[in-house]
């Protein structure tokens, strides 16, 4: 067998983990690199397989678990979409007590209501949390 089949399907292999980014995809095209690579340096298709072989069970059994476990810590800590606004700053549009106001919140107004303060318009509050599309503000304290 070629070389270049082998590269071929470890590129294919990676157009596969793009699709579900699982890691299964990616060891098994490294383990087609590793083959490709040894077709290259003249091993017989008996040396390729064995290296495809154990390259896929190193990569694996090995490395796959190892780079999940990162994968997944990084993601954990990520905040998205509207939990990444709780904690940010925003400014009163209206006045805002328990029963409603609005804030511009990182460039779009947004309602909003306290736990029983009024805040009048023009202040800057802190958002404390966020429900459905409500955000719930508290007076930032003068220092």
């Amino acid at each position: 067998m070629d070389s270049w089949v082998w590269f071929v399907v470890a590129g294919l292999l990676l157009v596969a983990e793009m699709l579900v980014v699982h890691l299964l995809f990616a060891s098994l095209a490294l383990a087609a690199l590793a083959a490709g690579i040894g077709n290259l340096l003249g091993a017989s298709l008996a040396i390729q397989g064995v290296a495809f072989a154990l390259f896929a069970l190193i990569s694996l059994v090995g490395i796959r678990p190892i780079a999940l476990r990162h994968m997944k810590k990084q993601s954990s800590n990520a905040s998205t979409n509207v939990d990444a606004l709780v904690g940010a700053t925003a400014l009163t549009t209206t006045d805002v007590d328990q029963l409603g106001g609005q804030v511009k919140l990182s460039g779009e107004i947004w309602s909003a209501h306290t736990l029983g303060e009024k805040i009048s318009s023009g202040e800057r509050v802190l958002v404390v949390a966020i429900d459905g599309a409500t955000a719930r503000v508290r007076k930032i304290e003068e220092r």
